[in-house]
């Protein structure tokens, strides 16, 4: 980017909260922007975890009325929305809480939209179509992966189409996170992993996109770091409260990145895996980013190299070539730790021809690989498909 004569502009509108056991502070958030009912959108790994009941007993001790939803499932659907929509009407909200990852949230902006946006959700799909701001979000992330907690986005699938839709808009934005690090060491292992590569695939993309400014770049390329460092050891034990802290902190950061740096190829084609063949999407993120990272090396060595650094990789003595490649390597190894599935044979998954031919098709359609630092067809992206299949 020259400086001189290119501009961009970076905003971030929601408030962060961040701390060890900050989750004790959502009452006094909730009375600072007087809300007066809110409706929690969660899921039953929260319920079992615990974490819902520690929230619940904090709003009732403070005399702050709630409904609790807790039937959000992965990749949350326009009808679940719906649904949830006519019971914050029903009960009189004013504002809503997504507790969990990616589908609690995204099921609360989902919400949020439904409640004042009249029809179909379909129609609001794309960037900058919804009229009318919904009631306000407070996110509470119990995963370190999806940075739904900071982005103007929400992912919801279409069972019509079998397709995950995308809908950007100011509006999404939630009034405030709450990061609270202790909510992540009750999160499954397997979780864990796919969730904290989904993180790194928000980092590296933002920070190789040809969208990218200067302050994602140096979002992108400190979270890429902090996942280097820390990504491993929280897989291993979470409770570890000191790698916790940092993916959760990883996690935030990385969403900020992609707000405006974008996310590219990877996620063109992680959408319609997920919404064709039920792929979760950090794992479908997992399987793409080291081809697609493979497939943009070339377009600039010196990112790819740094991004190699920011992973822990020696690279002394290679040539800059050699050590923008090592980046891949560096994914590729993570993944091989972390013990997540490589091909979509070993998560028992035997798409036909067809059947990747429309993936393709649909993650060209997207618009999402305008981003991608090299240019891509429909084509390029069916290739890249086959080397996961």
């Amino acid at each position: 980017m020259n400086l001189v004569l290119d501009s961009f502009e970076f905003g971030l509108h929601t408030q962060i909260y961040y701390g060890v056991n900050k989750i004790n502070e959502l009452p006094t958030i909730i009375r600072k922007y007087n809300y007066k009912k809110v409706l929690i959108c969660t899921d039953k790994g929260i319920v079992q975890s615990g974490n819902l009941k520690r929230v619940e007993s904090l709003l009732s001790s403070a005399g702050i009325e709630f409904f609790t939803f807790t039937e959000v499932e992965p990749d949350p659907t326009i009808e679940i929305v719906q649904h949830v929509k006519n019971l914050y009407i029903e009960n009189g909200c004013d504002a809503l809480i997504g507790m969990g990852g990616g589908s609690s949230i995204d099921t609360a902006k989902g919400v949020s939209i439904a409640v004042v946006n009249a029809g179909d959700l379909t129609q609001y799909e794309g960037k900058d179509k919804i009229p009318n701001k919904g009631p306000e979000i407070i996110t509470i992330p119990t995963t370190a992966g999806t940075g739904s907690e900071v982005t103007h986005a929400t992912v919801l699938k279409d069972n019509k189409r079998h397709y995950k839709m995308g809908i950007l808009s100011q509006h999404l934005h939630a009034k405030a996170a709450i990061l609270d690090p202790q909510l992540l060491t009750t999160v499954p292992r397997g979780v864990a992993a796919i969730t904290g590569m989904d993180a790194l695939s928000h980092a590296i993309e933002s920070y190789t996109s040809n969208q990218t400014q200067p302050i994602t770049e140096a979002f992108g390329l400190y979270a890429i770091r902090l996942i280097g460092r820390h990504l491993r050891p929280f897989v291993a034990r979470r409770a570890d409260l000191n790698a916790a802290s940092h993916m959760m902190l990883a996690s935030t950061i990385a969403g900020a990145a992609f707000i405006w740096g974008r996310i590219a190829a990877v996620h063109a084609i992680s959408h319609p895996l997920g919404g064709r063949l039920g792929v979760a999407h950090g794992l479908a993120n997992s399987l793409l980013l080291p081809v697609v990272m493979r497939y943009n090396v070339s377009t600039n060595y010196e990112k790819f190299r740094d991004i190699a650094v920011a992973l822990g990789e020696n690279v002394e003595g290679l040539s800059l070539r050699e050590a923008a490649e090592r980046s891949i390597t560096a994914v590729e190894q993570l993944i091989h730790d972390l013990e997540i599935p490589t091909t979509l044979t070993a998560l028992g998954l035997h798409p036909s021809d067809d059947e990747l031919d429309v993936i393709a098709k649909e993650a060209f359609e997207s618009g999402m690989t305008s981003a991608n630092p090299k240019d891509c067809t429909t084509a390029d992206l069916r290739r890249m498909i086959e080397k996961i299949r």
